[in-house]
């Protein structure tokens, strides 16, 4: 009995179902961690890409008033 006879008499159905389990599984953990995600940080990490590199003079306190120490 060779190898192609073996595989030609096999149930293979199976095997589309079990990746797609696998894929809706990962697509909803993905989209539970995201959307649980805090808007601040969403929105600290949206203000990454328009960063130039300049440091931001650092305050008091963090709110944003007072003086600047730097």
């Amino acid at each position: 009995m060779s190898f192609t006879e073996i595989v030609s008499n096999m149930d293979l159905t199976v095997y589309p179902i079990i990746a797609m389990v696998c894929f809706l599984a990962a697509f909803g953990v993905i989209a539970w961690r995201v959307f649980r995600r805090p808007k601040g940080v969403i929105t600290h990490e949206a203000m990454l890409a328009l960063d130039d590199g300049e440091i931001a003079p650092m305050t008091n306190d963090h709110t944003g008033k007072g003086e600047s120490r730097g």
